[in-house]
């Protein structure tokens, strides 16, 4: 049986309208990825906040591009997709989403979870955080309780009540607390008050509080507090982590800018020999994005994983967060289940 890839529009729904320093939304568009052979079925998922420069069209025009001249058999596509880092090197989303459909079914077809697969090693037990987004102060104690299963709280930062909302927060919740400020923040003093006003003893990190065309901030905020201070925006590929791993304490890698688990290994690993710290991250993707990133959650030192519990319509079903620890699913590939009707297009039909 050849293979057969088909793609499906869906936007994700926020429970809560989502606020960061790039503004309010209330969903993510995505295209979901289900490749078939022999009886085997992978998926995977492309996440495209608006913020990103891929679209929905993007990701399934250059999909239709690719698979038109690639092999007809799921190793094929795989191994093609690993060896030449050009293919698909300007969506990286598009390629995460097909990678990992691809690993899925790869890994389903021999009976075998991906940690099998991959042989991931077991090397900690990683800090979990659920985020409160930034808006009205007034919706901050139902926010928090959509995260009382994780072992820490991140907040974004960017907003004119920053202040307010740390301070509620702080008194609402015992819990340590990461800082994320995606590029919102104009100098040092501003991080170092945003970490005053919580308590150092009480952050566990702050995430790309500066535009990624800062590098001189970043490198000395890391000088000025003992607070980790994880790059984001600043470090999308292997290329840019070695240009500023010296500029941050860690890096928070992703599925979608990274451009598949290939390479979700590949920086967790360079990371670690740079001796930096590891955070795993999402761009609100449904159970299936971020149970695909679980599966590397004990070699990380935080787990940003937490777009299930932010979104009100996920069509799949996958890890689980316990006593705040990441649970992952039995079953071979993902593990991951589809519990939804889903409207599949084909590609090459």
């Amino acid at each position: 049986m050849s293979l057969k890839i088909s793609y499906c529009r869906y936007r994700l729904l926020f429970k809560h309208p989502f606020g960061t320093a790039h503004g309010l939304r209330t969903g993510t568009d995505s295209v979901f990825i289900k490749v078939e052979e022999n009886g085997c079925i992978g998926y995977g998922e492309a996440t495209l906040p608006p913020y990103l420069e891929e679209t929905v069209d993007s990701v399934i025009q250059r999909l239709i591009a690719l698979i038109g001249n690639a092999p007809t058999d799921a190793v094929g596509l795989l191994s093609k997709l690993e060896e030449h880092p050009e293919l698909l090197s300007e969506g990286p989303a598009a390629r995460a989403a097909l990678h990992t459909a691809l690993v899925d079914l790869k890994s389903k077809a021999i009976n075998s979870s991906v940690r099998q697969l991959d042989m991931v090693n077991t090397l900690k037990s990683p800090t979990t955080l659920m985020t409160v987004g930034s808006g009205d102060l007034k919706d901050i104690p139902i926010k928090l309780k959509d995260t009382l299963l994780s072992g820490a709280v991140k907040v974004k930062l960017g907003a004119s009540n920053d202040q307010d909302a740390l301070k509620m927060i702080k008194e609402l919740d015992h819990r340590p607390l990461f800082l994320d400020a995606n590029q919102g923040l104009d100098t040092v003093q501003d991080a170092l008050d945003r970490v005053a006003w919580v308590g150092q003893d009480r952050v566990i990190g702050m995430e790309q509080p500066f535009p990624k065309d800062r590098p001189d901030l970043h490198a000395a905020l890391r000088a000025a507090t003992e607070v980790p201070i994880y790059g984001d925006e600043s470090i999308q590929s292997l290329a840019d982590l070695e240009a500023h791993a010296d500029k941050f304490s860690g890096v928070n890698v992703k599925l979608m800018k990274c451009g598949g688990l290939d390479r979700v290994k590949e920086l967790i690993d360079r990371a670690r020999e740079l001796g930096l710290k590891v955070m795993l991250g999402s761009m609100s993707e449904s159970s299936l994005g971020c149970t695909a990133m679980a599966w590397y959650a004990d070699q990380a030192d935080v787990v940003d994983l937490d777009g299930p519990w932010l979104i009100k319509n996920d069509p799949y079903k996958g890890m689980i967060m316990r006593n705040g620890n990441v649970v992952l699913p039995e079953g071979p590939g993902l593990g991951v289940v589809l519990t939804a009707e889903l409207n599949w297009t084909p590609i090459g039909a």
